[in-house]
């Protein structure tokens, strides 16, 4: 099995520390990275880490979300890491496989921490870590969404986004705190 880069701990550690993780987050996924050298579903992990990043336009308050068909609702993009991938490299590899962009490492800014149950042991998912990423761009793009992944995809102001999530009511809470921001 592979190890996971360095670095990888590095933007967990880093996410530990954000204002705005929940102290329960924060105790499972330091016993979580306690007992575990692995963090992806490919190398066997049941739970295990994910990136979410949100296409973010502060100016204008306004939010990307697709609706996905796997979940049956509209959630940001985002994707397991795969093994030797940091999470910055999923967000950067599925940002352009699932909206024909290409980012870089500086247009991520880290952003949450939390964990979602997922509770399907035998396709080897039983929770997700999930990092989740703004990306900091202009509504004004109007991304090439995969409609293998999505039914439908768009910008959104930010209540009228959040209003969308209806089976992910911990994602809409997540998003809530970009109020915050």
């Amino acid at each position: 099995m592979n190890q996971q880069s360095p670095d990888t701990v590095t933007s967990i550690r880093l996410a530990l520390k954000l204002p705005n993780v929940s102290p329960q987050v924060v105790s499972q996924m330091e016993e979580y990275l306690a007992g575990n050298n692995i963090y992806t579903k490919k190398e066997g992990n049941k739970n295990h880490v994910n990136a979410f990043f949100l296409p973010f336009d502060k100016e204008l308050g306004r939010i990307y979300l697709g609706h996905h068909k796997k979940a049956d609702d509209w959630i940001p993009p985002g994707g397991h890491i795969e093994p030797g991938e940091t999470p910055e490299e999923a967000c950067i590899r599925e940002m352009q496989e699932e909206l024909s962009t290409t980012i870089k490492k500086h247009d991520l800014e880290l952003w949450n921490l939390s964990y979602k149950y997922i509770g399907r042991p035998q396709s080897g998912c039983v929770g997700h870590f999930d990092l989740w990423y703004l990306v900091h761009t202009s509504s004004n793009n109007n991304f090439g969404f995969d409609s293998r992944e999505y039914y439908d995809a768009g910008w959104f102001a930010l209540r009228e986004g959040i209003a969308k999530i209806t089976k992910n009511p911990d994602f809409a809470t997540i998003l809530t705190g970009l109020f915050q921001s």
